[in-house]
């Protein structure tokens, strides 16, 4: 190896030798006790040579040489093992060019010719294709080599294969590409700013909502594009985020683009990531509310004009995510006569203690407002996915109406009495205008005056029954919980190479007359009424206990057991306590459970769930966000969780195999589950044509119908029990 050997020359030129003059022609004596100090300095040399070959071979670095004269090009034999050709093996210039394939042999070509002809030295990756057909990327450095005249003698070099290093870099880029394509998917605006606060990254909507293009503004100071932030609240919450190190959390208006943003800025050691959000619209909708008497003076609620702009945000609401609201038009059965009677001051007091009783029974997320004269109006939103559930909530709001007129008003010290007739109508984004739901409600409110007054009509006749079925459905799961109708169903899991992971815990109910009933028909209702509490606690028990049993047999020892958690159990207080219970009574070994979220759960309290899931981090309990991509995830609070695992929702995997964009987002939450580094499970694989596409894209594991329909506990014990062949994808 030329290299090598330069070294071992100059290894060699620095043992202690003598010129001798006097015995004639020139010779090369030993000086005193030479035979020790030769044997000290062969050996030494024998060692560095060792090394140094040991050095290229691990390195795969080598030398090579071509003599002018002979124009012989030799290569050490890590440059012949780059080739694979054999050692030794000695080839003419334009023998050794042949190795550089189509697209490089030009530029090898050129590169070599100027150090032959001018001596000018060159240091290049290029690609080789070696005597086996493989293709390999070098690091290729040559310099000339003259005499004491200047006459040029040789060009020598060196040669490594740096194939791993642009594979590395290649997997780099990959990643890079696929985190900036989910940076430009999310609805927030995202730039990133280094510790000199160098702008190095926005994505389109921070372009959008910035006016600027990255262009002009990514390697420029962002004090320099944006001079009128500097001193301002912007650039003080943001160098206070960088040198306290902490996040900050802010809303600011920034004059120069006439801009509302709510900002959350995360620092690091690269610099500072910065969220934002347009807010301009809310303002403004702030600003207008503050401006106009949008209260009643005489009982503080919303007056008509505000009612009116809430119906027509909450049809609005509806139209984008579909969850239907409900209006209650309440009028009052024997208003005139007091107001007659008794003077109207005392109808105004009348008036005033009804919107009191009315405040009462809603939710503070309720409008209450007073529509005019001795009509009141209450706007319900939220109350569910379905008209059904919509209807049931809304019910129970008229009911609660109905008892708060139940007893007498104090009227300057006279007992009244007054009943109301309330009429109620559902809406969802299909409803028509706000005008059309007014009038809905109120012909069903005219229906319950027809009707004897001092009751409750629904618009539509048809709802009355669904909400009764709704009711008496209510009454069988109580009766169901206090019978222990329910079952637990185990779909199983597993790793892509076919090993069994474990299995969920599916709830299900065994109705005595409808049989076993699932969960889509009575979850919602068990949230709505809060029997998810007992409900989740069961079945947290149960899927603990066949944890347990699992962990005392070897065989089944290392299968984890998932567990889907309401968002209303995991938002109790006690709700770590709880868990920490059944583990305690159960058995089970905490790192064996994985409790499984939604992306819904998560835009409640973020900081507070965080807490919850770190303090059952600390024992070893495993979190996966279950259904991810159909929710909001917003990766300002993402990456904060500390999750294990992303379950890609069936829809997704799916859809992959239609004209739709299944397999890019499965691609994407694939790409982002390893930036995060946590693993990736497919859920709904039903097909061989869905497990090849899974795993191709990189997911670990996968559940669904290919592996096995979810199992009662018996069938489950056979399933894990049966030998299995590794799962392979069929290309």
């Amino acid at each position: 190896m030329f290299i090598i050997g330069s070294v071992i020359a100059r290894i060699v030129s620095a043992i202690p030798w003598r010129v001798d003059a006097l015995t004639g022609p020139l010779k090369m004596q030993a000086t005193p006790s030479a035979s020790a100090t030769y044997s000290i300095s062969q050996r030494r040399l024998l060692q560095s040579a060792a090394l140094l070959q040991t050095a290229g071979r691990i390195a795969r670095l080598g030398g090579w040489m071509i003599d002018v004269a002979t124009d012989r090009v030799l290569w050490s034999d890590e440059v012949c093992d780059i080739h694979e050709v054999p050692h030794g093996t000695v080839l003419t210039l334009e023998q050794a060019m042949r190795y550089y394939p189509p697209g490089w042999h030009a530029k090898a070509e050129q590169l070599y010719a100027r150090c032959l002809r001018e001596g000018a030295p060159f240091d290049e990756e290029m690609q080789i294709l070696t005597s086996g057909g493989r293709v390999v990327w070098v690091r290729a450095i040559g310099e000339a080599v003259r005499d004491a005249d200047g006459a040029l003698l040789q060009v020598q070099g060196a040669c490594q294969d740096i194939s791993d290093k642009k594979a590395l870099e290649f997997s780099a880029s990959q990643l890079s590409e696929r985190l900036t394509t989910t940076l430009e998917s999310i609805t927030d605006a995202f730039l990133m700013v280094d510790r000199d606060w160098t702008l190095t990254y926005l994505n389109s909507e921070a372009e959008r909502l910035l006016q600027c293009t990255r262009e002009n503004v990514v390697g420029v100071n962002v004090w320099t594009s944006f001079p009128e932030a500097v001193g301002g609240p912007y650039y003080r919450a943001y160098h206070k985020a960088m040198e306290t190190n902490t996040s900050v959390s802010f809303e600011e208006y920034y004059e120069p683009l006439d801009l509302w943003t709510e900002i959350r800025a995360y620092p690091s050691q690269e610099g500072l990531a910065i969220y934002f959000l347009d807010i301009s619209q809310r303002k403004a909708s702030e600003a207008e509310i503050h401006a106009l008497a949008f209260y009643d003076k005489l009982t503080g609620l919303p007056n008509r004009q505000l009612l009116l702009n809430r119906v027509e945000h909450a049809l609005e609401l509806c139209r984008r995510v579909a969850r239907p609201g409900a209006l209650l038009v309440i009028d009052l059965d024997n208003f005139k006569a007091i107001n007659d009677t008794r003077g109207h001051d005392k109808g105004d007091i009348l008036l005033q203690l009804v919107a009191g009783r009315l405040r009462g029974v809603v939710r503070d997320s309720d409008t209450v407002a007073r529509f005019g004269g001795d009509e009141f109006v209450i706007l319900l939103e939220d109350l569910g996915v379905t008209d059904v559930e919509a209807a049931a909530g809304a019910q129970a709001i008229g009911g609660k109406v109905l008892a708060a007129f139940g007893a007498p008003f104090d009227i300057a010290g006279v007992a009244e009495y007054s009943t109301p007739s309330v009429g109620i109508t559902i809406f969802d984004g299909g409803s028509g205008s706000v005008d059309d739901v007014l009038k809905r409600a109120d012909m069903a409110m005219y229906q319950s005056k027809a009707g004897g007054r001092n009751g409750i009509s629904f618009f539509d006749p048809d709802m009355q029954a669904r909400v009764s079925a709704r009711v008496a459905l209510e009454a069988d799961l109580r009766q169901a919980l206090a019978h222990q109708e329910f079952v637990l169903h185990y779909q199983p899991q597993a790793a892509v190479d076919g090993r069994l992971c474990g299995a969920e815990a599916l709830v299900r109910w065994q109705h005595p007359r409808r049989g076993l009933v699932p969960p889509s028909e009575f979850i919602a209702i068990a949230e709505e009424t809060g029997l998810i509490i007992p409900l989740g606690r069961w079945v947290m028990e149960t899927a603990c206990r066949q944890l347990a049993r699992w962990g005392a047999s070897r065989a089944t020892d290392m299968l984890e057991m998932a567990v889907n958690v309401s968002a209303y159990q995991f938002h109790r207080a006690d709700f770590v306590e709880t868990v920490l219970a059944v583990l305690r009574e159960s058995g089970a070994r905490p790192s064996r459970l994985k409790l499984e979220l939604t992306e819904s759960l998560l835009l409640k309290d973020v900081d507070g769930t965080i807490e919850k899931m770190k303090r059952l981090k600390q024992i070893g309990v495993g979190f996966a966000l279950d259904d991810f991509g159909t929710g909001y995830s917003s990766l300002s609070y993402l990456h904060r969780l500390p999750l294990d695992q992303l379950k890609i929702d069936h829809t997704f995997i799916w859809d992959a195999f239609r004209e739709g964009h299944g397999a890019a987002i499965v691609r994407i939450i694939v790409a982002l589950g390893k930036a995060l580094k946590m693993t990736v499970l497919a859920e709904g694989v039903e097909t061989d044509s869905q497990f090849s596409f899974i795993v191709a894209e990189g997911c670990q594991a996968y559940q669904g119908y290919l592996l096995s329909k979810p199992l009662p506990e018996a069938a489950l014990a056979e399933f894990i029990a049966r030998p299995r062949a590794p799962a392979r994808p069929r290309m």
